[in-house]
């Protein structure tokens, strides 16, 4: 007894499935759905027709006739432009090389026709503008309007130029300035008069007195005779630097007198200023 192969159930329905569309292609007014959608297109029941030429295509979905009369339904009845564009193209590659250069050529202009349609309703329906739409500028106005940028441009072209002018003006007498600076260090200074120079040398080495009269803060220099200078630091009063000095914060009184000038009327201390300790017997 032979064996006896089984065929799949899939491979069973796809060839079902091609042998029904190859019966078809050519014949598709003898099958029962293609003659429901005629029906129903003649109703003008253009939805039921279209499921109904929907359904057909999945039974023989190599129909170019179909495929065709699916794309004129819902250009021109159902008014939905990307079916009609997804048929349309399907209809040319099934057709191949049936199809004369005209009529491929009218079928692409369809396809052109349904983009260009599909594209109007979105822009209705999302109001978007086009160059056609924009409202139109009064000759007149737009002149106006140009003169007044005109002028505008060239009144800040003057403001510029004004300013490059000032600019350089101003550069001009710091190069000036510069230059009489420079001469004026390189002149030499009248010297001080010999006997005068010559005098405040002598007192100045005789006495051993500091030409500052600011110094270190808290630091003490010896003069002569037994006269000390004392420079005062933060925090220091007369009596803090009579204690220093004296070791008696009593003899405050004798520093300031020695300091009348130096500390005036109200005798405020400054911080690095230069008081006269005065030798005294104790």
């Amino acid at each position: 007894m032979k064996a006896v192969r089984l065929i799949p159930a899939a491979a069973l329905a796809a060839c079902i499935v091609l042998t029904a569309c190859s019966d078809y292609v050519g014949k598709e007014a003898t099958h029962p759905l293609y003659a429901k959608y005629t029906t129903a297109k003649s109703a003008k029941s253009y939805r039921e027709a279209a499921e109904s030429l929907e359904e057909f295509l999945t039974i023989c979905p190599k129909s170019p006739k179909a495929h065709y009369d699916a794309a004129m339904l819902y250009k021109e009845n159902l008014e939905y432009y990307p079916a009609a564009i997804y048929h349309l193209q399907k209809y040319l590659d099934l057709s191949g090389e049936t199809l004369s250069q005209q009529d491929k050529a009218a079928i692409r202009r369809y396809i052109q026709d349904c983009e260009r349609m599909m594209f109007e309703t979105y822009r209705v329906s999302n109001d978007i503008k086009l160059a056609g739409d924009v409202p139109q500028v009064d000759p007149a106005k737009l002149a106006a309007k140009n003169a007044e940028n005109a002028a505008l441009r060239e009144k800040i072209q003057k403001y510029i130029e004004n300013e490059k002018v000032i600019l350089a003006q101003n550069q001009e007498l710091r190069n000036r300035l510069d230059r009489l600076t420079s001469t004026a260090a390189t002149t030499t200074k009248p010297a001080q008069s010999g006997s005068a120079a010559s005098s405040a040398s002598t007192a100045s080495s005789t006495r051993g007195v500091p030409s500052s009269t600011t110094g270190t803060p808290g630091t003490t220099v010896a003069g002569e005779n037994g006269v000390r200078y004392y420079y005062v630091a933060k925090g220091d009063g007369l009596q803090a630097i009579a204690q220093k000095m004296y070791g008696k914060a009593s003899m405050w009184k004798v520093i300031q007198d020695a300091n009348k000038e130096a500390l005036g009327e109200r005798g405020i201390l400054k911080i690095g200023q230069r008081l006269v300790i005065p030798a005294v017997q104790q």
